[in-house]
């Protein structure tokens, strides 16, 4: 059975794991978090994260507040392994690919 994980921790999950999303993320999180739900401390938090955030998950935690167990879940959570950010079911833009 599925954990179920919060939006923001499936974002934090997802950019752990993907690159390219967490490269865009940190560049525009404004575009690339729409269709999440998320508090204003979460946005926040977001807008802050930078690349050295990423080194170590017990790091992440840390400046996210989430615990290791969270991100650990949301990192093998089937909607952050399989959907990339910024991505919709049936995304056919030109250019687009995952």
């Amino acid at each position: 059975m599925t954990v179920r994980v919060t939006d923001f921790a499936l974002i934090i999950g997802h950019v752990w794991r993907c690159t390219s999303c967490r490269d865009a993320l940190l560049r525009n999180p404004t575009l690339m978090w729409v269709g999440y739900k998320l508090s204003e401390d979460q946005r926040t938090c977001i807008i802050n994260l930078g690349d050295e955030d990423f080194h170590t998950v017990m790091h992440l935690a840390e400046v996210t507040g989430l615990t290791v167990k969270e991100i650990d879940d949301a990192i093998d959570h089937p909607r952050a392994r399989l959907r990339h950010l910024g991505s919709v079911k049936g995304d056919v833009r030109p250019g687009v690919t995952w």
